[in-house]
């Protein structure tokens, strides 16, 4: 079998991970130095904007995926990340990619539009200006 390329199995990663219920957002993985020469790199050309934004590597222990994921709330962020990491695992295997290391981070948990649209009314009724009359 032919090993998929790091870039090809990065996005069919990620691909697998937004599948996932619960599943809101995908952030870029990887330190802030490493996020700053990505967007140098970008900026300059030399880098692809729709780079993956999982990583997968291979390392001297065997191959490793990582992803940073924003979640669902009424989900769950533990059983969401449960399912990510079965995606990621099934994927691999099937692509003889085993044993994996898998690297999960939450890193924001969504209310959802249903929670941000009752937060907006309620507000707004706190801040309702009151009617005043007029002093004689």
């Amino acid at each position: 079998m032919t090993e998929p390329t790091g870039q090809a199995m990065a996005a069919d990663i990620e691909t697998a991970v937004r599948a996932v219920p619960g599943v809101t957002t995908i952030f870029r993985t990887g330190g802030i130095i490493s996020k700053v020469v990505d967007a140098g790199a970008q900026l300059l050309g030399a880098q692809q904007n729709e780079a993956p934004l999982i990583r997968w590597e291979h390392t001297p222990d065997g191959p490793r995926a990582e992803a940073a994921i924003g979640v669902l709330a009424a989900a769950g962020a533990a059983e969401t990340s449960r399912r990510v990491h079965a995606a990621i695992a099934a994927l691999c295997t099937d692509r003889g990619c085993t044993p994996v290391e898998i690297r999960l981070t939450v890193v924001h948990i969504d209310d959802g539009p249903g929670d941000l649209a009752s937060r907006r009314t309620s507000t707004a009724s706190l801040v309702m200006p009151t009617e005043i009359s007029p002093q004689d």
